[in-house]
């Protein structure tokens, strides 16, 4: 059969194609799982008021894929937590939440991609010296050659 599933046909080899219910079209980069990302970091609060946790950097040579980032304070419910990714230096904010009990995660789902040098940070505000401030993340990693 002659069209796009022949491998015959000069245009067969340009690229991904998929069927969208109505016609062959060339399909977009598809990122390729190549094993689950999942982090945590615990740490002690420094100081009153403001503090950051980061994730490690995406190494070179990858990509992280991220669904799900979260954070807590343990100890105390705080008036806010912001979750960001750092691209390029740049803080794009994913969530900027009010929590409402000590222990609750402020959550945040959907998806965005980090390069290499890229990570993850969360701010949270209203802090104690002292406190316990938890970050996880999860989503999947992309190898590049």
């Amino acid at each position: 059969m002659s069209g796009i599933t022949d491998p015959t046909e000069e245009y067969f080899k340009d690229g991904t194609w998929g069927w969208d219910g109505s016609r062959w079209r060339k399909l977009g980069l598809l990122l390729g799982y190549n094993d689950v990302i999942s982090g945590s970091v615990d740490v002690t609060a420094q100081q009153d008021g403001i503090n950051s946790v980061s994730s490690s950097s995406v190494q070179d040579g990858e990509l992280w894929v991220l669904n799900n980032i979260a954070g807590t304070n343990a100890n105390r419910a705080i008036p806010r937590i912001i979750i960001c990714a750092e691209v390029c230096d740049v803080l794009c904010v994913l969530l900027d939440t009010s929590t409402t009990s000590d222990g609750v995660w402020a959550v945040w789902n959907g998806t965005t991609v980090l390069k290499a040098s890229n990570r993850i940070m969360v701010y949270f505000y209203g802090c104690t010296a002292g406190d316990t401030l938890r970050i996880r993340w999860l989503g999947y990693k992309v190898k590049l050659e």
